[in-house]
């Protein structure tokens, strides 16, 4: 899987070719995943619950896609991220591996930057990809690239101690290497006036340094974000095409772009496709992906969680809401004194606001990057990543 992203976004031709078969080839690759950590015999024979509600859900989008006569590429779209969150307690990496990984991502990142990247974007008519895609994909991996430095952080404080009461050379190393890679996303974002790459990095930042870490531990903050992160992006939608439809606008500052730039026009089409039409079912099944917009030229809906909803109906979305809340409930109690949990839970949340904007959190091409997040939550072994001072910070 690692394999294939490092190829989709440094060269162009690859990712022409892969692109319209990577939910498939995710879905392969998920399936294999799925096999090797879960035992699906056992499953079924205890009736396990949650694995009950995955197998209805995934013949549930498949009816829902037949009934609305959808594309059926769309099959993958929600089955994938249903897979990932189902998953994600349950995959066993080993500790070395895992630091391999987040080592791997972090060369990725550099290389990316400072080799492959210049050349694809030498000058504007050499550009490769879309250059908001570029942007947020830099900023998506150098989150997942920030595991690497706080997992250093956490070994250097372990093993020279902090009885001294000194500040560890390599921590404040480690740690200027951290500011150098924030300054270069920021540069990078601005340069390519990427809004969505921006959000992603200032919510990241925010999440990581400027949140107590007592609101973790506190129930009601942490459900509050939880709903926001979800249910509030649908809140959103409503607000935008609100507020959009007055006429109200104004350009934001160093981007050149106006506030309301075309999505509103896209979410209330989609509104309009789903609730006032001939078919009132559709409300549960969703629309599919049959449908032409005159808004837009894609069929992008441009935000996640109402890309459920319009897409496969209201059942499903409650089904991932589902899987969805319970993962994050479940990792409350691992992020609150676990620094390496908790950079992956704000990488992780980051990217679920920036999805109000976008569909980055459900895209096919950055479906390892949610798995590695889930996994560096997830994992026992990040426990031994443990700190007791300023953890998660």
């Amino acid at each position: 899987m690692f394999i294939i992203y490092a190829l989709t976004f440094v060269i162009a031709k690859f990712y022409d070719i892969t692109y319209p078969y990577a939910g498939v080839i995710n879905f392969c690759l998920l399936a294999v995943l799925l096999c090797n950590n879960v035992s699906i015999l056992t499953a079924l024979k205890n009736r396990d619950a949650d694995f009950c509600i995955l197998a209805a859900l995934v013949i549930l989008t498949g009816i829902n896609l037949v009934i609305v006569d959808s594309g059926k590429g769309a099959f993958f779209v929600p089955v994938n991220f249903l897979l990932i969150w189902y998953m994600s307690d349950k995959l066993y990496i080993s500790e070395r591996t895992l630091k391999v990984f987040a080592a791997v991502y972090m060369a990725y990142l550099l290389f990316y930057l400072f080799i492959a990247y210049p050349r694809l974007f030498t000058t504007f008519e050499n550009y490769k990809y879309n250059t908001n895609t570029a942007a947020t994909f830099t900023i998506y991996t150098m989150l997942c690239a920030f595991m690497l430095p706080e997992i250093l952080t956490q070994q250097a404080g372990d093993t020279d101690g902090k009885a001294a009461g000194k500040e560890n050379p390599r921590t404040l190393l480690i740690g200027l290497f951290k500011v150098m890679i924030l300054l270069k996303g920021f540069q990078l974002s601005l340069w390519h006036r990427a809004r969505g790459a921006f959000i992603m990095l200032i919510l990241f930042m925010l999440f990581k340094y400027c949140i107590p870490r007592k609101w973790w531990k506190n129930k009601i903050p942490y459900v509050i974000l939880c709903l926001l992160a979800t249910l509030g992006s649908l809140v959103f939608v409503g607000l935008y095409v609100y507020i959009g439809e007055t006429g109200a606008n104004f350009k934001l500052p160093f981007f050149y772009k106006e506030v309301f730039s075309g999505r509103e026009a896209i979410w209330h089409e989609l509104f309009d496709l789903l609730v006032h039409n001939e078919r009132p079912y559709t409300l549960f099944t969703g629309i599919g992906t049959n449908f032409e917009l005159t808004s837009f030229f894609e069929k992008n809906v441009h935000n996640a969680m109402y890309n459920f909803v319009v897409i496969h109906g209201t059942v499903v979305f409650a089904g991932i809401l589902y899987f969805i809340y319970k993962r994050l409930w479940q990792a409350r109690e691992r992020i609150a004194d676990n620094r390496v949990a908790m950079t992956a839970m704000c990488a992780l949340m980051a990217v679920f606001f920036e999805s109000y904007l976008d569909v980055d959190l459900i895209w096919a091409d950055y479906a390892l990057n949610l798995i590695f997040l889930l996994i560096m939550i997830y994992s026992p072994h990040t426990s031994d990543w443990t700190g007791t001072t300023d953890a998660g910070r």
